[in-house]
């Protein structure tokens, strides 16, 4: 089972590069998607949740994935708090997955790159690397909101060097107008991971660095 794991800060393009591989054969697991999914669904998070912000992230029986960022955001002990309650039974669904679907390739989008060792199975990190004007960029345009919910979600990851220091590939992505170069790199080159580690093409740029 290949196992590719997407990691970076925000607005880095964590996403491009995953639905990339994604179109090359790989099984994308959406960690966002399944995230919000348990959070909306999964009863014992809920009731966990209700416990410690009470009816303040709730309209009626549904918890609202907005009001749940806005009390992340609040602190570093918030984060911690809800990380606790989410995590082990987020990395249970994932693991269970891997178990299920050893035969396929397969690319998951993880953020908190710190987390990736609650992932059971052998694999390998990418973490795509931006300056962060773009990354601010990306996000304001990606998701219509302001600069300043960028940075509080900002200063909850790691630092940049964290993340370049704990990955196995590092790809550059320095600005938007690299990617047209992307779709004719990717034809060629993410038959398979072998592709990707022999080649050491950058699929936004110019180079993978091999960490």
């Amino acid at each position: 089972m290949p196992l590719i794991i997407i990691s970076g800060l925000i607005g880095s393009g964590k996403s491009t590069l995953s639905k990339f591989f994604k179109t090359k054969g790989y099984y994308y697991l959406n960690s966002d998607k399944i995230a919000k999914n348990l959070i909306k669904n999964d009863e014992k998070i809920k009731n966990r949740l209700f416990k410690l912000f009470g009816t303040s992230i709730f309209i009626g029986k549904r918890i609202v994935i907005k009001k749940l960022r806005n009390k992340l955001i609040e602190s570093k002990s918030n984060k911690i708090k809800i990380e606790k309650i989410l995590h082990p039974i987020f990395f249970k669904k994932i693991n269970q997955y891997l178990k299920d679907n050893k035969t396929k390739k397969i690319v998951i989008e993880i953020p908190l790159i710190e987390t990736c060792g609650n992932i059971k199975y052998p694999y390998k990190v990418i973490t795509v690397n931006t300056f962060l004007k773009f990354r601010i960029e990306r996000f304001l345009k990606k998701n219509s909101e302001s600069k300043a919910l960028f940075m509080k979600l900002n200063n909850l990851q790691k630092e940049r060097k964290f993340y370049l220091n704990n990955s196995d590939y590092v790809l550059n992505n320095f600005n938007d107008e690299e990617k047209i170069k992307l779709e004719k790199i990717t034809n060629n080159i993410i038959d398979s991971m072998a592709i990707l580690i022999d080649k050491k093409l950058d699929l936004f740029s110019s180079t993978v660095n091999n960490k």
